[in-house]
């Protein structure tokens, strides 16, 4: 950023600014990158190792204030859904624009994530991943302000200021874990850790699914202690408690249910309305320290192991 600065202090000759727009649609798992070039007879630049393809494409409205609402950018774009079925000529970058960020109208472009980057034209066609650049600007379609058959005006938005957003992203709520049971190893995110097949399997109330009553142990194993596993032909009671085991991410996952009502061949996995899983984490401080800390008569804890509860900062004081 400071060599950008020094650069334009110097008022280098024949050097121009340049606007250049990272577009991601939601779900997209890659960016397009344009930049308004068409004018200058210039059909791609290249900037930071990434080829920006001219398209007319304008943002207007930028304002910074610490008072007040925040500011609304217009980002005017060619109205590439009318012109790819107007134009006679090829127009194959379009297509090819249209195709790559995978929607057929502008409302699909709700959404969208446009990151505003602007740079010299000096600093663009190097080859460079550092290339100067003015701190970038990051926005997202909120709502279609215009449009005719040739261009599109979309309102943008900050991060800040979108319907439903909700910040921080991440509510930490008291003493209850945030984090999704077996996250890490389901691949869902998240810190927990616990295992998908480990034992002891206990409930949210922190309970052995194995023991008895008085907490004595009945076995080491689900079928030891009374469990089957699920079956297709065979009719269910309410309260009755089976297991399934299938393989996620190369590991097996077993589960423990308990039927809600009578029932038969109601796959568990796929009918919430006859079954609910037993085998959850209560979510609290106990119920990590039950699982991470403890063993099977559930009596004693090694507090020689850090636990990973919702990931609090001080997570690793909970011993």
């Amino acid at each position: 950023m400071t060599d950008l600065i020094d650069t334009v202090q110097d008022d280098a000759i024949n050097d121009n600014l340049i606007e250049l727009f990272e577009i991601k649609t939601p779900g997209a798992s890659t960016s397009y990158y344009l930049f308004n070039g068409l004018d200058d007879g210039i059909d791609k630049i290249e900037f930071r190792q990434n080829d920006y393809l001219a398209i007319p494409i304008q943002i207007e409205g930028i304002e910074m204030s610490a008072t007040g609402a925040a500011a609304r950018p217009t980002l005017t774009v060619a109205n590439i859904p009318a012109l790819t079925k107007s134009l006679d000529n090829d127009e194959e970058l379009l297509e090819d624009i249209k195709e790559a960020l995978n929607f057929d109208t502008n409302d699909d472009f709700i959404g969208t994530r446009v990151t505003y980057h602007r740079t010299l034209k000096s600093n663009t066609d190097n080859n460079n991943a550092n290339s100067p650049e003015f701190p970038p600007q990051t926005f997202y379609i909120d709502r279609i302000a215009s449009e005719n058959n040739i261009f599109v005006a979309f309102e943008l938005a900050s991060p800040f200021d979108i319907e439903k957003a909700k910040l921080p992203h991440r509510v930490v709520i008291g003493k209850y874990c945030p984090w999704q049971y077996q996250g890490v190893k389901l691949g869902l995110g998240g810190g927990c850790t616990w295992p998908l097949n480990n034992q002891p399997f206990e409930d949210t109330n922190n309970k052995g699914l194995y023991f008895k009553s008085d907490d004595s142990l009945i076995s080491r194993n689900l079928v030891g202690g009374g469990f089957s596993a699920w079956s297709s032909s065979t009719t269910y009671s309410a309260t009755n408690k089976i297991f399934t085991i299938d393989t996620v991410n190369g590991h097996s996952h077993t589960r423990v249910w308990e039927a809600l009502f009578t029932n038969s061949n109601k796959d568990p996995r796929l009918y919430s309305k006859y079954w609910k899983r037993i085998d959850l984490c209560g979510k609290t401080l106990t119920s990590c320290k039950k699982r991470f800390q403890g063993n099977y008569s559930g009596t004693t804890l090694n507090q020689n192991v850090s636990l990973p509860f919702g990931g609090f900062p001080g997570s690793r004081k909970f011993k």
